[in-house]
């Protein structure tokens, strides 16, 4: 069998180990025999598309990735000359580390505020932000709450959910590193 098969079913089999679930267990969700399931880990089959898309479906896994046959690297190496940087609000410029057409768990990102420079509108976004202050400082401001100021060389996490906007109340620049980890 082709060389792809056999990467998408050992895609398929770490995500099944990953959940603890045998093979009859993940077989009877999405609606196929073990011994075709194995198989299909082993990539001694070809599934079709009704059955991969139950299986990324099940993982909750875009088809696309389950399909790609590129192997997973164990380093990526992502030089800034290849990082897109974006004007987001005014006077905050975002540079995305990582690329976003690739599948990562976390979005990086380099923050660069304006002296003065504030997020127009409070914002929300899926799971956890991470931030540390690498120059200047910046004002963390939550809805309902009391802002959160940081110094240079602070860091602060928090629910990426609650309704939350950055401030630069300053004279000087301030450059944040900010880490957004997706809730799966």
């Amino acid at each position: 069998m082709k060389e792809k098969y056999w990467r998408m079913g050992e895609k398929i089999r770490k995500e099944r180990l990953k959940y603890g679930l045998s093979l009859s267990d993940m077989a009877s969700k999405i609606g196929v025999s073990p011994s075709f399931l194995s198989l299909l880990e082993n990539g001694k089959a070809v599934p079709s598309l009704k059955v991969l898309d139950k299986i990324s479906s099940f993982f909750s896994m875009p088809l696309a990735e389950l399909l790609a046959e590129e192997e997973e690297q164990e380093v990526f190496y992502f030089p800034r000359e290849r990082q897109v940087e974006a004007p987001c609000d005014f006077g905050i410029t975002s540079r995305f580390l990582l690329p976003k057409d690739r599948i990562f768990f976390i979005e990086p990102c380099l923050l660069s505020l304006a002296p003065g420079s504030r997020d127009r509108e409070f914002r929300e976004r899926s799971g956890l932000e991470f931030a540390h202050v690498l120059k200047g400082k910046v004002e963390f401001q939550f809805v309902g709450q009391k802002p959160v100021m940081c110094d240079e060389g602070d860091s602060i996490l928090y629910r990426a959910d609650l309704l939350h906007r950055l401030a630069n109340p300053s004279g000087l620049s301030a450059l944040v590193f900010l880490v957004n980890v997706p809730s799966a």
